[in-house]
């Protein structure tokens, strides 16, 4: 499910420029946190790798990594997440 981030008329409903936290899960492995990274950075170029964090799921069978970009617009968001839904390895999106 995708939460709109848009009021009924149209606005966003996040204040931009701002830091902006998305995350994606998966498969353990360290390639995983190198997609999610990728795409973040491609969309947002300036994000350093320092701003990922990652927890792993109880069994650490799954891996949830967070990325904390500068969003200065909400189609910048909307291109990361549409990359990371696209990625065969993303299991989810939030």
């Amino acid at each position: 499910m995708t939460k709109d981030l848009h009021t009924p008329d149209n606005e966003s409903l996040i204040e931009f420029p701002c830091d902006f936290k998305l995350k994606a899960m998966g498969k353990n492995c360290d390639q995983f946190i190198d997609i999610v990274y990728e795409i973040a950075v491609k969309y947002a170029p300036e994000t350093p790798r320092k701003n990922i964090s990652i927890n792993n799921s109880s069994g650490k069978k799954f891996i949830s990594v967070n990325v904390v970009i500068y969003a200065t617009c909400i189609e910048q968001i909307h291109g990361i997440y549409g990359d990371l839904k696209k990625h065969p390895e993303v299991l989810m999106t939030l």
